[in-house]
C-alpha cells in the first residue's frame, strides 16, 4: 500500500527524491508518471544529450527557462533545495546530490555497471532499467547492496518485474509452476540476424533508434528479460534459447506441460516465451494472443482447487491452468520499485539465486579474424540463453561482455562464442566485477 506512505510524505514536506540517469523513452515516460504522484518528486536528470532532458522537463510541466544546468555540486544542490528542476551530464554529481533514489536506464551494459557499483558504495538505492548488467553482474551488486544496507533492484512494470512478481503471487499461493513468459508483439517478427540496416524501415515507423528494435526482433531483449527472471526465481529455460512457439491464450496450457502429456517441456518450473497469433493479413491477433502481456502456466492437481478454477472458467488444458496478464505497464509502473525500495526497504527483483542463466553471444553472419563485436542491437551478435552451469563447461563469454571484443579466429553464423575465440575489453568495470563474482558466488546448479 504506497498511496499512504506518498501522502504522509507529502504532508510532512518529504518527498522521495529522484535522480534519473538518461532520458529516453523508458525514463521519460517514468518521469511523466512520477510528476502525477504525491510524495515524490523528479529531482534531476542527467544526460549527455541535454536537449532529451529538457524535454521530459517540458513534458511534465517545467518552464524551461527555470531549468538548472550544473556539473558542481554545490550549483546542483543549491537547485535541488531551491526545487529548481536541475539538468546535469555528469552521472558521477549524482553520487553527492541529496537524493534517495537512482534510476538507470541507458541499456548499455558498462555504463549500468558503473552506476550501480557507485551509487552502492555512495549509499543511495539504485533502480535498474538496465537488465542487460543485471544478468552479467547482477549477483554481487546484489551482494554488494545487502551489505552496504542500499537496495539493488531492476524495476517493476517491465516483464521481468511483472513476471517475478506473478510467480511470488502464483507460487506463494502454492501453486505449482509449470512455465512463465513473455509473448511481446515485436516477435510476430522474429527474426535472428537482423540488423540496423534491415529494420531501418519499420525503426523511422515507430520513432525508435534501429538498434534499439533489433534487440527485440533478434530476440536478445527476451533472452535477456528471462535469464532475469530465471536468477530472480530459479526457474530455467527448458533448453538453450527457449522453445519459443506460436502461441495464444488457449495454447499455453497444451505447450508449456510436459512432453509426456502432450507439450513442449522436458522439466517444469522454466522460462520461455510465446510468439504471438496472427491473422490471414499477416497482423497479431490481439483478442486471442497474450501480446503484449505475459503468463504464467500452473500444474493442479488437487481435485477442489480444479473444480474452483473451472468454476471461475480459468483457461486450461487437463491439470495445466493459465493466468495472463494482457499487457506491461512499463513507464507506468517504475515508480513503484521507487517506493518500495525507499520506504519498505524491499527490491522488486534481484538475483536471489545468483547466476542460474547466462545469456551468451552467437553469430549473425560468418565472421572473420580481426572483426570487432559490436554487441546487442548490432550487425554481429544476437543473444540467446542457457544454464549457467552449462556455459560455464562450455566457456562461453557473457553476452554482456562482447561490446568491443575483436576475434580472433574465424567463425561460424549461428556459433556460440566462447572465451578462446576473443580477445575481450579488460580493462572495463563490468570485466572486473564479473570476475570477482565468479570467484566469490558459486554458480547455481539446476537440478
Amino acid at each position: 500500500m504506497i498511496n499512504q506512505k506518498l501522502l504522509r510524505r507529502e504532508q510532512e514536506n518529504n518527498q522521495i527524491r529522484v535522480g534519473w540517469v538518461g532520458a529516453g523513452r523508458m525514463n521519460t515516460g517514468a518521469i511523466c508518471q512520477t510528476s502525477l504522484m504525491k510524495g515524490i518528486t523528479n529531482s534531476v536528470i542527467c544526460d549527455i544529450n541535454t536537449s532529451a532532458a529538457i524535454r521530459a522537463y517540458k513534458l511534465i510541466g517545467k518552464d524551461e527557462d527555470d531549468i538548472v544546468f550544473a556539473n558542481n555540486v554545490n550549483v546542483a544542490n543549491d537547485a535541488l533545495r531551491n526545487n529548481k528542476p536541475l539538468i546535469t551530464e555528469d552521472a558521477h554529481l549524482l553520487l553527492e546530490l541529496e537524493l534517495d533514489c537512482i534510476v538507470e536506464g541507458t541499456g548499455d551494459p558498462e555504463t549500468g555497471a558503473e552506476i550501480a557499483y557507485n551509487c552502492i558504495h555512495a549509499g543511495k538505492d539504485i533502480i535498474m532499467l538496465n537488465v542487460e548488467t543485471d544478468v552479467v553482474i547482477g549477483p554481487i551488486l546484489h551482494q554488494m547492496a545487502k551489505r552496504s544496507g542500499t537496495i539493488y533492484s531492476v524495476s517493476s512494470g517491465d516483464e521481468p518485474g511483472l513476471i517475478t512478481e506473478l510467480v511470488d503471487r502464483w507460487g506463494g499461493l502454492g501453486f505449482e509452476i509449470s512455465a512463465v513468459g513473455k509473448s511481446p508483439a515485436i516477435l510476430a517478427t522474429l527474426d535472428r540476424y537482423a540488423n540496423p540496416d534491415s529494420v531501418a524501415e519499420d525503426a523511422k515507423k515507430l520513432k525508435i533508434n534501429p538498434h534499439f528494435l533489433v534487440t527485440f526482433r533478434d530476440a536478445t531483449k527476451t533472452a535477456i528479460e528471462m535469464a532475469c527472471i530465471s536468477n530472480a526465481t530459479g526457474l530455467i529455460p527448458d533448453v538453450r534459447g527457449m522453445h519459443g512457439p506460436q502461441a495464444g491464450i488457449k495454447d499455453m496450457a497444451k505447450l508449456f506441460c510436459l512432453k509426456e502429456e502432450g507439450g513442449l517441456l522436458n522439466q517444469l518450473r522454466v522460462v520461455d516465451y510465446a510468439r504471438p497469433l496472427t491473422l490471414p493479413d499477416g497482423s497479431i491477433d490481439y483478442i486471442n494472443s497474450v501480446t503484449p502481456g505475459v503468463f504464467v502456466v500452473v500444474h493442479v492437481t488437487h481435485p477442489q482447487i480444479q473444480e474452483d478454477l473451472n468454476y471461475f472458467d480459468v483457461v486450461h488444458t487437463g491439470n495445466y491452468y493459465t493466468f495472463y496478464m494482457p499487457y506491461h505497464l512499463v513507464t507506468t509502473e517504475i515508480p513503484l520499485s521507487i517506493v518500495w525500495a525507499v520506504e519498505e526497504r524491499e527490491p522488486t527483483v534481484v538475483p536471489e539465486y545468483g547466476l542460474v542463466t547466462e545469456v551468451v553471444g552467437a553469430a549473425k553472419t560468418d565472421l572473420k579474424a580481426g572483426a570487432i563485436i559490436d554487441g546487442g542491437g548490432g550487425y554481429t551478435v544476437y543473444g540467446v540463453n542457457d544454464l549457467a552451469s552449462v556455459s560455464r563447461k562450455e566457456g562461453f563469454v557473457p553476452f554482456g561482455l562482447l561490446k568491443g571484443a575483436e576475434l580472433k579466429k574465424n567463425i561460424k553464423k549461428d556459433e556460440i562464442i566462447s572465451f578462446d575465440m576473443v580477445q575481450l575489453n579488460t580493462k572495463s568495470l563490468i570485466y572486473h566485477l564479473r570476475n570477482i563474482q565468479d570467484r566469490m558466488i558459486p554458480i547455481y546448479a539446476a537440478s
